[in-house]
């Protein structure tokens, strides 16, 4: 396609991580230049990322450090590989977070 503006880029992007390459998706974002891209092909990006497991642990932890707890959940929750190292950031998030009741919650899950 000659001719790539944000609308195409965000569709590629958004269409691979659909499709369950998010590698692809991220691939095609590093070739976009800054210019082109607008909040939907950033969303597009973050949620490739995202679907990426050692990625997702350092959005969560990323988010819980700065207290968007519920930023971090959403993480966790599009995260396909949840294991323990994912749920050790969410549980050690949400104490330090004090909501210490979510973090008991969270570790019930994992033991499952």
């Amino acid at each position: 396609m000659p001719d790539r503006n944000h609308v195409s880029w965000s569709a590629m992007i958004s269409g691979y991580d659909q499709a369950g390459r998010p590698l692809k998706a991220i691939q095609l974002f590093s070739r976009m230049k800054v210019e082109e891209a607008n909040e939907f092909v950033y969303a597009s990006a973050v949620s490739a990322c995202a679907n990426v497991s050692f990625v997702s642990n350092s959005l969560d932890s990323m988010n819980m450090k700065y207290g968007w707890s519920s930023d971090a959940l959403s993480v966790f929750i599009t995260n396909s590989e949840r294991h323990t190292v994912a749920y050790d950031a969410m549980v050690k998030g949400l104490v330090e977070n004090k909501q210490v009741e979510k973090a008991y919650e969270m570790f019930k899950l994992m033991c499952q």
